[in-house]
């Protein structure tokens, strides 16, 4: 049953998770070709009852992060399925969760419990705040995460209210970095043969990701605000308006800039003359290249600054960028064989790499759609034995 194709082929992962940390990390295993077993309660991974559209009944928000999975149906609060969920321990290479602390420990699942079961076991717990401090045992989503990092506050338009990121990114740096220490993990058990575990919380991953804004603060004493589409370090740099209403990114490569868009008298002008006078002049440097690019068409000005070896973009909406003929390019669209019928499309792996063959994608799971293949045909479980498990789940379910 084991997958065959890519560099963690033969890697196999226990997913304990919900929404988005967990399942994001675990379906890079996936695409990277580990084989996921995603061990879900009857009523299912809580991100498959979001509200939205979905293909066939499966919503958006699990289709996005679920994809090169098993589904496996397990109540660990019963004894026969907390039997069969050790007995998978006792195969496999990773436990990986994104529970608050304390929950894995009552479902049975604790790292000091899973290594007497299997020395060589790897656990990862993403958690919201780590193992130690006041806020440890809270719940804690990717906005909490955002807020108290500072993330928000550096985030959207100058005097305007705190604003989220639009993606989660805290939650998905969380599982990226679950991912590294996985991997780290693995290499180390290679040498010693031992088990290991590894933490990390959402909110370390946002603290993280802020780092050149602490620093920021750490050099200078002054707090850090939102910027925009600008830079705390460097100007030119942003967002620009064109005369056909489009927005364009550009910056930092001054003067070149400069002469692409006509402006050469700037170039001398003293506010400009080095980095550390554009970065504290860069109001008025925006100014004078906003009313540059209003004076033509976002092609007109993406051809030009291209031609330059400028580093430009257009800004684009989720379906401008879904036909993008770069990120088509890249395989960064995908479409994938459902088991309701019909095709998912969902985005690729951005991870390429050589010499080994990419594992093949399969479509995110149906609840439970690998229950008895995975208990029958990795455990050996008779027939009657997975019956009285999947009825023991299903009687506490309806409870």
């Amino acid at each position: 049953m084991a997958r065959q194709e890519g560099p963690l082929a033969g890697i196999r992962v226990l997913a304990l998770e919900s929404y988005i940390a967990g399942p994001f990390g675990s379906m890079i295993m996936g695409d990277l070709g580990a084989e996921v077993i995603k061990v879900e309660p009857p009523s299912g991974d809580p991100a498959r009852h979001f509200a939205g559209p979905g293909h066939r009944g499966e919503v958006f928000y699990y289709l996005a992060f679920n994809r090169n999975k098993k589904s496996v149906v397990l109540d660990l609060t019963v004894d026969s399925n907390r039997q069969a969920f050790w007995d998978l321990v006792r195969i496999s290479d990773i436990v990986w969760d994104n529970f608050r602390p304390g929950v894995i420990k009552r479902l049975g699942a604790s790292f000091y419990r899973l290594r007497r079961i299997n020395p060589s076991i790897i656990c990862c717990s993403i958690t919201g705040y780590g193992e130690t401090g006041p806020k440890r045992d809270l719940p804690c989503f990717d906005i909490v995460g955002q807020a108290l990092s500072g993330m928000m506050s550096v985030t959207g338009e100058p005097g305007r209210p705190p604003v989220r990121c639009g993606p989660p990114i805290g939650d998905l740096a969380a599982g990226m970095f679950g991912v590294i220490g996985v991997l780290a993990a693995l290499a180390e058990r290679q040498r010693t043969g031992k088990g290991q575990q590894v933490n990390v919380s959402l909110l370390d991953s946002c603290v993280s990701l802020m780092s050149y804004y602490f620093s920021y603060y750490f050099c200078s004493g002054v707090t850090p605000r939102p910027q925009g589409s600008g830079h705390l370090g460097t100007a030119p740099y942003g967002a620009y308006k064109t005369r056909d209403g489009r927005w364009i990114v550009t910056g930092v490569n001054w003067p070149r800039i400069a002469q692409v868009l006509g402006a050469e008298w700037a170039i001398n002008d003293a506010r400009f003359q080095s980095q550390q006078k554009r970065a504290e002049h860069k109001h008025d440097l925006d100014s004078i290249l906003q009313e540059c690019f209003l004076e033509a068409d976002a092609q007109q000005w993406l051809d030009l600054l291209d031609a330059e070896g400028i580093a430009v973009g257009l800004v684009k909406d989720v379906a401008e960028a879904a036909n993008d003929e770069q990120i088509i390019s890249n395989k960064m669209i995908i479409s994938l064989k459902h088991a309701l019928g019909g095709k998912v499309k969902l985005t690729g792996n951005p991870i390429k790499i050589h010499r080994v063959k990419q594992a093949k994608y399969s479509a995110p799971p149906l609840l439970g759609q690998h229950t008895e293949e995975v208990l029958k045909g990795l455990l050996g479980y008779p027939p009657d034995k997975v019956r009285k498990i999947k009825e023991d789940a299903q009687a506490v379910a309806i409870r």
